[in-house]
């Protein structure tokens, strides 16, 4: 999208209005995957006979628009900071204001974010209706088949207790929850990388799509069809002997010493699910898809050439894998799983970016 100079505001108003409308059909195929998410929640909400609870929808987009404010926010002052290392001689407030009108709110970065946000927004309402019905849809009946599955990778061991000797300490735990954790915050930093670009390119489009794409197919799909739990809720799913109650028991011991915050979310997500709602909602193990997230965003460092950045990211994609298991959400086959979904998800989507480009007359 071509960028022009600053217009006085009634020109620059419309110039950005324009830039929002045309970008509508740049970004159709997130459109299009937002609405028939957004509809599926619809009627499978009429079907079962419950409501929609929006609490989480609203805690999330008060972070996102908290952590796009706190970005531009930094953006300014980086470029304050770059202007006096250099020894600028003109007047900061103009450069900054310049800064701010030319590139961080120039039309065509506005019309990106604007409607990447919408797109994620309604995707979203829609994606934890489902999500949170689940068990309704489904209920869990899998768990014990991941567990056997998970034992039969490890040679007669489930992979936490093949993990506990290196990693089974209290300080070791309290890093491991820190850098899962630290999750939100990296998957934000890369959203906004990409959400909030100022040019509409493939690799953007390809980044955006497989995103939309893995949850869809993952969580909502897979996860629906393959309904269960997880290793902290399996004593309350499954009768007999709970395997992994010694894990939980160390967890529980270990919140005594460091916070480990997994024990308070996984007690405050099992509790909303039994009364129905709350503001952390959706019981649902298969697959991980903080796994899966990861995945996606070392395929887009590496395609986008920064591959001191994308090894980066192979490491926390592997230290996010170890601390889903060691700290009871997910089976090893869950992660897995979501390994594999965002890799189909990322060629999936090259594919369909390339026809839609080609339709449009895109290069």
């Amino acid at each position: 999208m071509t960028e022009i100079a600053v217009l006085p505001l009634p020109n620059r108003a419309m110039q950005i209005i324009m830039a929002v409308v045309h970008g509508v059909r740049s970004h159709a195929l997130l459109h299009a995957l937002a609405l028939l998410v957004y509809l599926a929640a619809g009627l499978q909400a009429l079907w079962l006979g419950v409501g929609v609870n929006l609490a989480l929808v609203a805690m999330i987009s008060e972070a996102t628009m908290l952590f796009l404010g706190s970005s531009v926010f930094i953006w300014l002052a980086a470029e304050a900071a770059r202007l006096w290392w250099t020894g600028y001689q003109g007047s900061p407030v103009l450069a900054l204001k310049d800064k701010l009108l030319d590139d961080i709110l120039a039309p065509g970065r506005i019309a990106n974010t604007v409607n990447f946000l919408v797109a994620n927004g309604v995707f979203f309402v829609g994606f934890l209706a489902i999500k949170k019905a689940i068990p309704l849809t489904i209920p869990f009946s899998w768990d014990v088949s991941f567990m056997k599955l998970d034992r039969a990778l490890g040679f007669g061991y489930l992979p936490h207790e093949i993990l506990a000797p290196l990693f089974q300490y209290p300080i070791a735990t309290l890093a491991i929850n820190l850098l899962y954790n630290f999750w939100f915050l990296i998957l934000m930093g890369f959203l906004f990388w990409q959400g909030f670009s100022r040019n509409e390119t493939a690799l953007r489009q390809k980044f955006l799509v497989s995103y939309f794409l893995t949850w869809f197919l993952g969580t909502l799909i897979l996860g629906t069809l393959l309904s269960s739990a997880g290793p902290c809720y399996y004593g309350f799913v499954v009768a007999g002997e709970n395997p992994y109650l010694p894990l939980m028991n160390y967890l529980r011991a270990t919140n005594e010493i460091y916070p480990i915050w997994a024990i308070p979310t996984q007690d405050a997500l099992w509790q909303n699910h039994l009364v129905g709602y709350g503001d952390v909602e959706g019981v649902s193990a298969m697959p991980s898809m903080h796994v899966a997230s990861t995945i996606l965003l070392f395929q887009l460092t590496f395609a986008a050439g920064k591959r001191r950045l994308g090894w980066v990211m192979v490491a926390f994609s592997a230290s996010i894998f170890l601390g889903s298991i060691l700290l009871g959400w997910h089976y090893a086959v869950d992660g897995l799983a979501g390994a594999a979904v965002a890799l189909a998800c990322w060629l999936i989507a090259g594919k369909i970016v390339g026809w839609d480009r080609r339709r449009r007359g895109v290069a």
